[in-house]
């Protein structure tokens, strides 16, 4: 990602100097197509974020020498389509000391487990037409956790060789994640533990503890992703409420300046009937190093009983561009 640098060097009485360095990066991201949601309701739409979620970033960092460096991000979703978001709206805001020991972090920022379903797991990413996360969206259980902690402490691991790990918590809530990342192949394991949710029953709160286990391989002519994931919830008092499997298989095929994503995730109860079974596919075409056009379609369809899915029994497809800066 090319991004626009604003150094400010200082020199200290003593001759010493730290330097500070200021970025401002973003991601400008929108398509035009249709959609047919819930009920038949077919919509011509143009909406943000079909590969990601547009957004403005300002990250800075201070060299406090022997290899320490203090940071601040501060980022903003912003939606194109409707014209508004910004800096600390609903993204990662955080200040922390990175070293040889790793980093850690103070604020609102993305869970391990999200690290991990989005860097390993899903050969979507996060695009709006992911079959991985359609397929968690109409699951009534996994809908529910948080991509973003909001008041968390995070610690991440400096990479030996390849491997790494995360962990993070606040009030009631964890994740973690161990990955291995190394030339062609990677995998990962990520766990997340949620109390004290809200359930439609006063005075009652809910544990929910998800499970995900993945892995790619690129062969060069073509990269493979395969995921597996268990979510279960119980209440207060300790009744199984839902337990459900999630698995996806998923493929990018680079060819020239195209790149071709194929991927199906389905997420199955296994204490009670539905499923949630979910198609993407896109074809991506590098303008440049930073602007992608894109196709993308996704069918879904859910036999889980949960009307607030916006995703459940939909078509979506769409052309769109991302400029990345």
């Amino acid at each position: 990602m090319k991004k626009t640098l604003i150094t400010l060097t200082a020199l200290a009485a003593t001759a010493a100097f730290a330097q500070s360095s200021v970025t401002m990066y973003g991601v400008a991201d929108a398509y035009v197509g249709t959609q047919k949601a819930r009920g038949g309701v077919n919509q011509t739409v143009v909406n943000d974020g079909g590969l990601s979620q547009s957004r403005l970033g300002v990250s800075v960092k201070e060299d406090l020498g022997n290899g320490l460096s203090a940071f601040a991000v501060i980022e903003g979703a912003v939606a194109l389509d409707a014209g508004v978001g910004g800096l600390g709206a609903n993204r990662k805001s955080v200040v922390g000391l990175s070293g040889g020991m790793g980093t850690f972090s103070l604020g609102a920022q993305q869970t391990p487990l999200q690290d991990v379903i989005e860097g390993v797991i899903d050969a979507q990413g996060n695009s709006a037409f992911s079959a991985v996360g359609a397929a968690m969206q109409n699951d009534a259980t996994r809908a529910s956790n948080q991509i973003i902690y909001t008041d968390s402490a995070r610690y991440d691991t400096p990479n030996f060789n390849g491997f790494s790990a995360s962990g993070q918590a606040t009030n009631s809530r964890y994740s973690l994640n161990a990955k291995y990342e190394n030339g062609p192949l990677g995998a990962a394991l990520a766990y997340e533990s949620d109390k004290g949710l809200n359930t439609t029953t006063p005075g009652m709160t809910a544990h929910m503890k998800t499970t995900a286990l993945g892995g790619y391989y690129d062969f060069g002519v073509a990269k493979l992703h395969l995921g597996y994931g268990r979510v279960s919830t119980t209440t207060t008092p300790a009744t199984p409420i839902a337990s459900n499997r999630e698995l996806s298989v998923g493929v990018a095929v680079p060819v020239g300046a195209f790149t071709f994503v194929g991927q199906f995730a389905q997420a199955k109860a296994s204490n009670a009937p539905g499923t949630s079974r979910s198609f993407g596919l896109e074809g991506r075409y590098a303008l440049s190093k930073r602007t992608t056009a894109y196709a993308g379609y996704n069918n879904t369809r859910s036999t889980v009983n949960n009307p607030a899915a916006n995703l459940r029994n939909s078509n979506r497809f769409g052309v769109g561009m991302r400029h990345i800066f």
